[in-house]
Order: C-alpha cells, then structure tokens, then sequence
C-alpha cells in the first residue's frame, strides 16, 4: 500500500480496501496480457477497434453497412454476383416441403390439392409475384445485402379464394421502427423496434406501413409505427455471436476490399487506353512554319486530347519525340489476391464468385466445393429452415385447418427438404459413392441424403417409372404369331 492508501484508509477503510483491491487487478490483468502479442497495446496494436460492446453494440451502424452493400450490388459485378451464388446454392429451385401421413391417409390427398397449389403459385405472395420458392430465394438475397429480412403473415378469408387462407409479404429490415427504444408498460423492454416481455421473448416488432425512403413516404414526412404481434413476423438473420438481436450485412468484412477493387479497376482501365494511345510530338523548333503534315494551320490549342496513333505539333523548332505510355502489366495476379479474399470472407469459392476455372482441376474443384457445401448446409439449416420455413408450415397448418374445419391436420408432421448439392463432376462423385456402398462405409440412403435427395421420394418415383413401364409393355401391340411359310416353300 502507498502512503495515500493509508491515509485514505484512516479515514475510510472501505475506500482504501477498494484502491487496493482494483491495483491488484489491474497488477494481474498486466502480467495476463503480456503473456499475448495480440493483446498489445503499442504502436502495433493501433490498427484494431477493440470494444467491449455486444454484438448489437458492435453494429450499431447496421444500416448504413446496408445501403453501402445495396450500392455495390447495384454497381460492382462481383457483389451482384457474390449475392446471386449464395441465394442459388441456398434455395436454388426451392427448399420443398414433405408432410409425413399415415398410411392411406386422406390428408395426403389433400396436401397434394391445397398445399402444393399454394406454394406453387403465386397465391402465396402478398404481393401476387412469385411462388414460395422465388420468396425464399429473394428472402436470403435480402439476408446477404442488409443481414436481415422480414416476413409478415397476411391473414386472408376462405372466401378470398385462395388455396389456402394466407400469404406472407417479404419485406426489407428497413420497415422496423428503430427509433423505439424503452421500457414497457408489460414490464419488457423494445429495442430497435422489436419488443420483448420480462423473459426475454420476442412479442411484437414496431414497423411502418411503407417503406421510409419511398418517395410516398418522404412527400408525406414519415410516418408513425404499429405494433405487430411477433406470431404474424418472422425475423431471417445470421447470428454470429450469443444473445444477437439483429443481422449484420455479409458483406461487411469485405465491402472496403471489394470497392477499392473496383475502384482499382478503373483506374488500370483508364490505364489500358492511356497505354494504347501511342502518339508522335513535333515540336517546331525554329518557329517559322505553321504547317502541319498533311497541311492544314495549327490550332491554338492543338492538344485537347490525346488519341492513339496521333501526330501532334508544337510551337518552337522542330523536333519529333515519341510518348511513352504507362504500362499496365500485373493486373491478373493482384486480381485474384483480391478476389480470393473476398470470395473467403463470404464463405464461397473463388471459382464460383468470378467463373474463372483456368487454375483448378477436379481434386481442387471438389476440395473447394465441399468447403462451400458445408457454408451453404449451414445456412439452410441453421437460418433459413428454422427461422422462415418451419414457422411457415405452422402458418400453413393453421390456415389448413381453418379451411377445412379439421383441427388433427394441426398434428401433421412437415418436414423441409433442400436442393441437391452440386457435384464437381458427376460422374466421378457417382463412382465414388458406388465404391462406398461396396466397402459398407455408407447406405444407399445415407448416399440419397448428402445430395440433397429425399430417399422415401426418390423410392416412390422409381416404383412409379416401374410400374408405369409395366402398364405401357402391357398395352403395347402384340407381334404377330402365326405360322408362315419358310423360304423355299410354296402353298399346294
């Protein structure tokens, strides 16, 4: 203890226990942290944005990482198509739904009727534009560009219509009333626009009607919030760290990268030309002439531009001189770097963000596709399966029953089945997976399943081709039977 410890602590032992108590930690923390190069805090260390925040705190400007992403997409390639190849892989023709029956189940007849028709065609869209499977695919492009998406339930009557009474409307983050922030009058707390009760639950998000920058939105100076229950939304975000609230922008690792990318683009562009405008200057060195080759006067400014293969003439005595263009070598290499990286932080392969399949053969092709694979089954079953698909079959039962008047449809069992995943090269991986039923490492199934294929589907279509083939080789026409003459012989 210091001589100001003691006399802090003559007058109050409680304060003096207290300075005591944080110098031994800060002590300790010292001897921790010096154990570890990464926790330094020198001239090395300056670079790094250490925070104590959580990871809501952490991205409090998520919506500014938004609108920077939505602008890339909209202007740089590669971020368009680093949008497109996640939402492809994810949902490509779409994540189908199976309900499981009973055996001879009239539901299943129904499912087939109503179900199907519903998610087949536009009749699930509020908006009248697409099938559930094109809402999954704009869903998880909306989760790419913002980090999150949401998706309201519109109740509908039996009389409306519809296969099934209700559609879904997916809407952009935007529509949250972040601005709500407090305590309830329930006792729970709202932030950024979503409500939760004491427990920690989600009861309802605060959204407007319309989007706040649409140009109705701004000619009428906003407009306020409603509360809508949390059972009519569901919230499509990755969650990156405990207790996450809200989706961050999956470009945000890589949006500096990427835009100094494009910006490096056009300048080697602007390179490229410089490069190719190859130009002759004659400089008139005594004077006198103000002829050009070919005739014609000197312009006063005779250099307003410069343009390939072009003579220019000069004031002063003549002399001709040769321009050395820039060169603009080494563009492809740094290419790569920059795209391997970016192509890294998104969780997908440099191959399918630039369609550049000079460097790769089928080992490496299928070494990096199995890496991709396992990005692309993590985000159909760990976000978009149970945070938007199996609440849409809840939804789906519910209106199922209100259409039917049969509260046992609400026990049936849905289950959601993704694309089959893509193969390097067909025919090998086949082979492959042929050698591994024979050595007993797998099942047939098991084999059906790590494609993307649903076995039970697959054995009712074969038994379908099968006896589909039986019925069409027993209406086939019969050849002709009876005897006729061998060759050679003749009717008496």
């Amino acid at each position: 203890m210091t001589i100001l410890d003691k006399m802090i602590g003559f007058v109050s032992p409680t304060a003096e226990l207290r300075r005591v108590r944080a110098r031994m930690a800060s002590n300790v923390a010292r001897r921790v942290l010096a154990n570890y190069d990464a926790a330094t805090v020198g001239r090395r260390g300056k670079s790094w944005k250490v925070s104590a925040t959580d990871a809501d705190g952490a991205a409090a400007r998520r919506q500014r990482l938004a609108w920077i992403s939505r602008d890339m997409i909209r202007n740089t390639p590669f971020a368009a198509r680093a949008q497109h190849v996640i939402a492809s892989n994810v949902v490509a023709a779409g994540i189908l739904p199976k309900a499981v029956f009973p055996a001879d189940s009239p539901l299943a007849i129904e499912w087939e009727r109503d179900v199907k028709r519903h998610f087949d065609s536009s009749s699930i869209d509020a908006d009248g534009q697409s099938t559930l499977y094109g809402l999954q695919k704009l869903a998880v492009m909306a989760v790419v560009d913002a980090g999150e998406v949401l998706v309201r339930r519109r109740r509908r009557r039996n009389s409306d219509g519809l296969p099934l009474p209700f559609q879904i409307q997916v809407i952009e983050a935007d529509f949250l009333d972040t601005a709500k922030e407090g305590a309830t009058d329930r006792g729970g707390m709202i932030r950024e626009g979503i409500e939760f009760d004491r427990l920690g639950r989600r009861v309802a998000y605060w959204l407007f009607d319309e989007h706040p920058g649409s140009t109705s939105t701004i000619l009428r100076r906003g407009g306020a919030s409603k509360r809508v229950a949390a059972s009519e939304i569901i919230h499509i975000y990755r969650q990156d760290r405990p207790g996450q609230r809200r989706g961050v922008s999956w470009f945000a690792p890589v949006a500096l990268a990427l835009q100094d990318f494009a910006d490096n683009q056009d300048a080697k562009l602007m390179q490229q030309k410089i490069a190719a405008c190859f130009a002759a200057f004659v400089v008139d060195l005594d004077g006198g002439s103000e002829e050009v080759v070919g005739g014609g006067a000197v312009e006063d400014d005779p250099i307003s531009s410069i343009q390939p293969g072009a003579v220019y003439h000069l004031d002063g005595t003549q002399e001709v001189k040769f321009a050395t263009p820039p060169s603009a070598d080494g563009f492809d290499e740094f290419s790569r770097v920059v795209l391997r990286s970016v192509a890294m932080g998104l969780g997908i392969t440099y191959e399918s963000l630039t369609g550049d399949l000079s460097t790769v053969n089928f080992s490496s092709a299928r070494i990096g596709r199995l890496e991709m694979n396992r990005n692309v089954e993590a985000w159909q079953w760990h976000m978009v399966v149970p945070q938007m698909l199996e609440k849409i079959a809840l939804w789906m039962l519910e209106a199922w029953a209100m259409k039917s008047g049969r509260a046992e449809v609400l026990d049936v069992v849905v289950t959601w089945s993704p694309p089959p995943l893509t193969m390097a090269d067909p025919r090998l991986e086949a082979a492959a997976a042929k050698g591994r039923r024979a050595l007993g490492l797998t099942s047939r199934q098991g084999e059906q399943r790590a494609l993307g294929f649903d076995p039970d589907e697959v054995h009712r279509e074969q038994l379908e081709d099968l006896v589909r083939d039986a019925e069409l080789a027993a209406a086939a026409p019969k050849p002709d039977t009876t005897d006729t003459p061998e060759k050679g012989q003749t009717d008496e």
